[in-house]
C-alpha cells in the first residue's frame, strides 16, 4: 500500500521525535488560506483525519481560514476548487511516486501527486477506493504566488520506498524528491516539504511566526537528522532540493529517507505572506550603565538552579537584581555557556521559545564561551533562555548571566553616539598599554579623548579580544580596577583568538580596567585588544535605544540579505533599515553576528562603510568553528551595513554569515 501507518509513525516518533514548546509571541489571527487534504487511505483513513484535525487546531492560532478535504468527500473536483489561492497546502494520504516496482516510465498524470476520491462513479464517497492524480494535476492547483506544500505521511515523496521495500539508493531517492514536487511548483507553489513520519507543528509554526528562510524551517524543526545531501533540483530549474535521512534510527526495512525539502532558493515566510509582524520595538530607551553584576550561575543556584535541558526554555528574574530596578526595558550583558555536553547554541530573549528562530551564542563541547548581548526585556522584567543541542537527546548545560547595564523609557540615561570601529588597546603594539598582562593584574587604559570618544563620555561599546595567552581562562574588563573580579567579559582557551562584544561603563577621567584571570596559578600572560565603535553621553545629543524581539536579516546559506559566500578580503554590504523591525534613520544597530562553514581562519569585519581590508576586527575564528559574537554597529548611507571577511591565509577563501538584529539606535525625538 502506497501511504506510512499508523505503526510505523507511532515507532518513530518513540525514539527520538520531539513537539514543539512556545515560540515567538503569536500574531493576531488572520485570514491567511490554508487547505488540508486527507486522501482515501483505507483503513487509516480515519486516522489521517485526526491528523489533519490537530493540524488544522494549530493553523487555527494564526488564522480563520482553514479548509479541510477528508475523504470521502476528497474529490479531484473539491480539492482543486479549495486549493485556489492557498499560501499553505497539506496533503495526507496514498503516495505513488517514480520510480516505482510497478511501472518503469514516469505516468506524469497519476505519479508525484495525490490519492483522491473517484471523481465520479457509485464508489465516489468511499475510503476504500483510491484514484491517483498526477503531477499534471497538481499543475493546476492554482495556490497562491510562493505557496508552501507539506506532503505528510506519504510513501515516495521524501525519497523513500514503500513500507517493507527497504532503502532506496540515494539517486533513486533523489529522483522521487524532484518528481514529486515538480507538479506542485507548476501550480504556484514555492517550497515542497515532505515529511513522512515526523510532526509538522514546529512546521506551522515557523511559517506563521518566524521571520526566517524556508530553508533555515526545515534545517531547524526538531526532528532534523544533520545528514543533509543538497543539490540543484533536476526536475524544477532554480529550485534547490535537500534531503536528511536518518541514518541513526532508518526504518525497520533499512529505508532512512523521510525528510525532504525543494525550495526557491532564500525563499522566507514574510515572501509566503503568513507570517506574523515583526514585534513592535520598545520604546525609546536610554542607559544607565552598571558595574558588572552577577544574576544568573546554575552552577550556583544564582538565578536559576541546576543545568538547563535541551530544547526547553527558562525564564529568570532580571529586574530588582544586580541594581536593574523595575521598569527596565532592557539590559546588556554578558552570556556564558559552561559543562555544556552537547555543542550547539544558547538563545536569550524576552519571550520563552522551545525553538528558537535566531541564535545568541554558539559553542562546541568543552568549551566555556561568552557573547556579549543588548537584549529586551519581557514584560514582567525577566529573559528567556533555551539551549538548543545539536542532536536530540537529553544534553545540559550550565549558563551564567553577568548584567553590566539597563535601558529605561524616559530621559534619565544617556543616548548613544555611533563611531566607525577605532583601536584603542593593542599591547602587542604598545598602543594604549606597551606590554602583555600578567595574571590577576589589572590594567587600566584611557578611552576618552581617543578614537572620537570625547570627555563626559559615561559608557562605550565595542570589542575586546584576546591574543598570545599563556593560559586558557577569562578577561574582566570594568570601570574599576580588580585583580581578582566578580563576573567575567571574555572566556577562552590556550591558542584561540577570541573576541567579545561590550557595552561598559567608564570609569573615573573616561578609563576602562582589564584583568586577565587564567585558570590556574603562575605567571601567565596574555596580549589584549580593544575596538570602540560608539559612546554614551548623559543628555539628549545621541541617540535612543529600542529593542527587538531578535530576528534573522542576514544569513548567506540560504540567501537572506545576501546570496552565496563571502570571499575573503572582499566586502559586502546589505540592507538592515526596513528589515526586521529595524525603520529607516535607524543611525545603528545591536544584534549578534556569526561566522560558519569557513574555508580558512581569519576574522570577519563588521562597520558602516566597506573595508575590503579593514583596520579592526569584529568577530575572530579559527578553522571548523560555528562563532557568534555580539555587536553594536553603526549603520551607513541608507541603513546598509558592511561585513568583510579576512583569511588569515591569501587565497579565494569563503565563509557564510548569519546577522541577528536585537535593537536598533534612532535620533532622540524633541519634546514637543
Amino acid at each position: 500500500m502506497r501511504k506510512l501507518g499508523f505503526a510505523l509513525a507511532f515507532g518513530l516518533l518513540l525514539s527520538g521525535g520531539l513537539g514543539l514548546g512556545p515560540g515567538r509571541v503569536e500574531a493576531a489571527v488572520g485570514n491567511d488560506k490554508v487547505v488540508i487534504v486527507v486522501g482515501a487511505v483505507q483503513g487509516t483513513t480515519s486516522l489521517y483525519k485526526s491528523y489533519g484535525d490537530d493540524a488544522a487546531a494549530t493553523f487555527a492560532k494564526y488564522t480563520s481560514n482553514v479548509v479541510k478535504i477528508y475523504s470521502p468527500n476528497a474529490t479531484w473536483a473539491n480539492v482543486q476548487a479549495a486549493a485556489k489561492g492557498a499560501k499553505v497546502f497539506v496533503y495526507l494520504g496514498h503516495g505513488s511516486g517514480y520510480p516505482n516496482p510497478y511501472v518503469g516510465y514516469l505516468q506524469p498524470n497519476g505519479d508525484n501527486g495525490m490519492g483522491l476520491n473517484y471523481s465520479s462513479g457509485t464508489q465516489a464517497n468511499s475510503d476504500s477506493y483510491t484514484q491517483y492524480y498526477g503531477e499534471n494535476y497538481m499543475a493546476q492547483l492554482g495556490l497562491a504566488p510562493n505557496a508552501v506544500v507539506i506532503l505528510w505521511h506519504l510513501c515516495y515523496a521524501s525519497g523513500n520506498s514503500e513500507p517493507g521495500d527497504g532503502k532506496p539508493t540515494l539517486a533513486t531517492a533523489q529522483t522521487r524528491v524532484d518528481g514529486y514536487a515538480s507538479g506542485f511548483l507548476r501550480g504556484n507553489a514555492r517550497a515542497v516539504i515532505a515529511e513522512g513520519v515526523g510532526e509538522i507543528d514546529p512546521y506551522i509554526t515557523a511559517i506563521f511566526t518566524a521571520h526566517q528562510a524556508i530553508d533555515a524551517v526545515w534545517r531547524t524543526a526538531p526532528n532534523f537528522h544533520n545528514n543533509v545531501t543538497a543539490w540543484d533540483s533536476s526536475r524544477n530549474s532554480g529550485f534547490a532540493s535537500a534531503i536528511d535521512p536518518d541514518l541513526s534510527h532508518p526504518q525497520p526495512d533499512g529505508d532512512p529517507y523521510y525528510r525532504s525539502l525543494v525550495v526557491a532558493p532564500g525563499l522566507t515566510t514574510d515572501q509566503v505572506g503568513v507570517a506574523g509582524p515583526i514585534s513592535a520595538p520598545t520604546p525609546a530607551s536610554t542607559y544607565h550603565a552598571l558595574t558588572p553584576a552577577r544574576i544568573l550561575d546554575t552552577r550556583r543556584g544564582i538565578g536559576l538552579a541546576g543545568a538547563f535541558q535541551a530544547r526547553v526554555a527558562r525564564t529568570f528574574t532580571v529586574t530588582g537584581q544586580g541594581g536593574v530596578p523595575a521598569g527596565a526595558t532592557a539590559v546588556t550583558g554578558n552570556l556564558t555557556v559552561t559543562g555544556q555536553t552537547s555543542r550547539g547554541y544558547l538563545y536569550v530573549g524576552p519571550v520563552a521559545m522551545n525553538i528558537p528562530t535566531s541564535s545568541s551564542l554558539n559553542f562546541p563541547v568543552g568549551d566555556d564561551r561568552a557573547n556579549g548581548v543588548t537584549v529586551a526585556l519581557g514584560t514582567d522584567g525577566t529573559l528567556s533562555i533555551t539551549y538548543v543541542a545539536s542532536a536530540l537527546g537529553d544534553y545540559t548545560a550550565h549558563v551564567v548571566f553577568d548584567v553590566s547595564g539597563y535601558f529605561t523609557a524616559d530621559d534619565k540615561g544617556a543616548t548613544y553616539h555611533a563611531l566607525t570601529p577605532s583601536r584603542l588597546l593593542d599591547t602587542r603594539r604598545a598602543l594604549g598599554l606597551d606590554g602583555a598582562f600578567v595574571n590577576r593584574v589589572a590594567r587600566t587604559f584611557q578611552v576618552s579623548g581617543r578614537g572620537g570618544v570625547p570627555a563626559g563620555a559615561t559608557a562605550i561599546t565595542g570589542n575586546l579580544t584576546v591574543t598570545g595567552q599563556g593560559y586558557g581562562g577569562y578577561l574582566y574588563m570594568g570601570p574599576a580596577a580588580m585583580n581578582i573580579p566578580t563576573s567575567s567579559t571574555l572566556n577562552f582557551p590556550v591558542g584561540d583568538d577570541r573576541a567579545n562584544g561590550v557595552t561598559v561603563a567608564l570609569g573615573a577621567g573616561g578609563t576602562l580596567s582589564v584583568t586577565y584571570i587564567s585558570s590556574a596559578l603562575g605567571s601567565y600572560s596574555a596580549n589584549v585588544i580593544f575596538d570602540v565603535s560608539g559612546y554614551f553621553t548623559s543628555d539628549m545629543t545621541g541617540a535612543a535605544f529600542h529593542a527587538l524581539t531578535p530576528a534573522r536579516i542576514l544569513d548567506t546559506r540560504h540567501g537572506v540579505g545576501l546570496a552565496e559566500s563571502f570571499v575573503s578580503r572582499t566586502a559586502r554590504t546589505f540592507a538592515v533599515a526596513g528589515q526586521g523591525g529595524v525603520p529607516a534613520g535607524a543611525v545603528a544597530v545591536t544584534g549578534n553576528l556569526t561566522v560558519t562553514a569557513h574555508a580558512c581562519r581569519g576574522y570577519l569585519f563588521a562597520g558602516p562603510v566597506p573595508m575590503d581590508i579593514p583596520t579592526s576586527s569584529t568577530l575572530n575564528f579559527p578553522l571548523g568553528d560555528d562563532r557568534a559574537n555580539g555587536v553594536t554597529v553603526a549603520l551607513g548611507d541608507g541603513g546598509m551595513m558592511s561585513v568583510t571577511y579576512v583569511a588569515s591565509a591569501l587565497g579565494g577563501y569563503g565563509a557564510s554569515v548569519i546577522f541577528d538584529v536585537g535593537g536598533y539606535y534612532a535620533a532622540v525625538e524633541p519634546a514637543s
